[in-house]
């Protein structure tokens, strides 16, 4: 199982990954994570930051997120809530055989709702 990581890391990397992507820098969304993560944590702990942020891509691609997320007009990625990427730090992740076979179970979304604060007027 990969392991748990704290969920302002797992924000930071994403934050790295996108502002790189945006840039057009680094490809590889793995060397955006290390650079952001260089120094605030260990090796296996990025390792599991990686797969966690890999996971969580396949899960909003999936559209399994679609309810925490919102489009960017003009932009090809879509902002995703922070209860997500909390569950996303903390919801059981199981190691494939292959890594690109990442993939949170259902109970994410329920773990995402679980800490959610009310928003809105209605």
């Amino acid at each position: 199982m990969i392991p748990t990581v704290s969920p302002k890391l797992l924000m930071l990397a994403h934050q790295k990954v996108a502002e790189d992507h945006e840039a057009g820098l680094s490809s590889d969304p793995s060397v955006s994570a290390v650079v952001a993560l260089s120094g605030k944590c260990s090796p296996d702990q990025m390792i599991a930051i990686c797969h966690r942020l890999r996971a969580l891509a396949h899960l909003i691609i999936a559209g399994d997120g679609k309810s925490w997320t919102i489009s960017a007009e003009g932009r090809e990625y879509v902002l995703v809530s922070g209860d997500l990427f909390k569950a996303a730090a903390i919801a059981p992740l199981l190691e494939p055989k292959m890594v690109l076979d990442l993939r949170f179970g259902p109970e994410i979304l329920d773990i995402a709702l679980r800490d959610a604060k009310p928003e809105g007027t209605a």
